[in-house]
């Protein structure tokens, strides 16, 4: 049976297996900025995060297996006079396992922050996705998310 719950203190070492499969394939396509090591969410950042009120950790289970998971936090605006005020939602992490991809896992998971995100009453719910992941890509897209920016780079 399926559930999506929030995460505990005692989720930590299936989330933190979680985010290392997702970012091997970011080491393998990003070198120059992504490494490979022992852990890749450090425990006290994922301490920090269920602490907060403005933040949150949602984790897909499968039984008691920790298939997926999503961390969502509440960002403001810089208080500049050139930009609208705003709090957003932002999405800082969002993996399925891989074998269990494409079966609605990720579209659950997904639900759960923006549900969240319009609970915490913000304006929009926003992420980062690299250009090489057309996977992601295209499943964001697919939930309805367009692209507002692209960051660009180039090796000097």
């Amino acid at each position: 049976m399926l559930t999506i719950c929030t995460a505990t203190l005692k989720d930590y070492l299936a989330v933190n297996n979680l985010v290392k499969e997702g970012h091997e394939e970011h080491v393998r396509e990003m070198p120059a900025v992504f490494k490979s090591g022992p852990s890749v969410m450090p425990e006290a950042y994922y301490r920090e995060l269920l602490e907060s009120s403005n933040s949150r950790i949602f984790i897909a289970k499968n039984q008691e297996e920790v298939i997926g998971f999503a961390v969502v936090s509440i960002e403001s605006s810089p208080p500049f006079d050139s930009l609208v005020q705003r709090r957003y939602a932002y999405i800082h992490d969002f993996s399925v396992k891989m074998n269990t991809q494409k079966q609605g896992v990720g579209k659950l998971l997904f639900t759960a922050c923006v549900d969240w995100a319009q609970a915490m009453n913000v304006t929009s719910l926003e992420l980062n996705v690299w250009e090489f992941n057309t996977n992601a890509i295209d499943f964001y897209k697919h939930l309805g998310m367009e692209s507002i920016s692209q960051k660009m780079s180039i090796t000097i």
